[in-house]
C-alpha cells in the first residue's frame, strides 16, 4: 500500500489529469471542420455544374427580354410604315430593311432560346441536387456546432470544478515532494503520475516495470518510469 504523501499526491494527480484531459477535449472540439470541408466542394461543384443553370437561365431571361424589345420595335415601325404617312419610296424602302433587320435577329434569337430549353432542365436538376446536398449538409454543420457549444460548457463547468479542488489537494503533501511532482509535470504535458497496472506497467505510456522497481514501490520508496518519468503510484489492487 502507497504511503498516505503519495496516496495524496495521487488524487491530486487525477485531478491534473483529468484537468489535462479537459485542455485535450477542449482544443480539439468538433466543431464540424469535416463538414464544411464538404460544403466548400460542393459549392466549388455547384461553380462548375450547378452555376452553369444560373448561366443558362441568365442568358434565356435575356434573350426573352430582348425578343420583347424586338417585337415592340418591328411593331412601331410597321405601324409607321403601314400607316399611310410613309410615302417616299426611299424611305419605305428604308423601313422595310429596318424591319427585316429586327426579324433576322428575332428569329437567330429564337433559334438561341430553343437550344437553351432543350439544356437547362438537366442543368437545372444538377443544381436543385447540388443545393439540395448543400442544404443537408449545412444543416448537419449546424447540429454539430451546437453539440460543440454544449460539450464546451460542460468542459468549463469540470474545468471550473476540479480547478476548485485543487489547492485543498494539494494540503499535506511534503513540499520536497510536491516540487518533483510539479517538476515532472510541467515537462511531462501535465502529467505527473502514473498507476502501475497489474501487468505492471505504466499506465501513461505502457512501459512494463522493471521487478527491482516494484519491489521498490513496496517498500514505499518514490520511483519515476524510466520511459516517462512520471512518478509511480502502486497498490496490489490495481487491475
Amino acid at each position: 500500500m502507497a504511503s498516505a504523501e503519495l496516496q495524496r499526491l495521487w488524487k491530486l494527480s487525477k485531478i491534473d489529469s483529468g484537468l489535462v484531459e479537459i485542455r485535450h477535449k477542449a482544443a480539439n472540439l468538433d466543431v464540424g471542420k469535416k463538414i464544411l470541408a464538404e460544403i466548400e466542394e460542393l459549392k466549388k461543384r455547384d461553380a462548375a455544374d450547378g452555376g452553369g443553370y444560373r448561366k443558362l437561365a441568365a442568358e434565356l431571361a435575356d434573350l426573352e427580354l430582348a425578343q420583347k424589345s424586338l417585337e415592340e420595335k418591328i411593331k412601331k415601325v410597321e405601324k409607321e410604315l403601314y400607316g399611310g404617312k410613309i410615302v417616299n419610296p426611299r424611305e419605305v424602302e428604308n423601313f422595310e430593311k429596318e424591319i427585316a433587320i429586327f426579324k433576322r435577329q428575332r428569329d437567330a434569337n429564337d433559334e438561341k432560346i430553343l437550344a437553351l430549353w432543350e439544356v437547362i432542365p438537366p442543368a437545372k436538376e444538377l443544381s436543385e441536387k447540388i443545393d439540395k446536398l448543400i442544404a443537408i449538409k449545412q444543416a448537419e454543420l449546424a447540429e454539430k456546432k451546437k453539440a460543440a457549444i454544449a460539450l464546451k460548457g460542460q468542459l468549463e463547468t469540470e474545468f471550473a470544478r476540479l480547478t476548485k479542488l485543487r489547492p485543498d489537494a494539494t494540503r499535506g503533501i511534503p513540499p520536497i515532494l510536491m516540487a518533483k511532482y510539479d517538476g515532472i509535470r510541467q515537462r511531462n504535458g501535465g502529467i505527473g503520475m502514473a498507476e502501475v497496472t497489474k501487468k505492471q506497467t505504466c499506465s501513461h505510456c505502457g512501459t512494463v516495470m522493471p521487478e527491482r522497481t516494484v519491489q521498490g514501490l513496496k517498500d514505499d520508496k518514490v520511483i519515476s518510469c524510466e520511459s516517462c518519468h512520471s512518478m509511480l503510484y502502486y497498490t496490489e489492487g490495481v487491475v
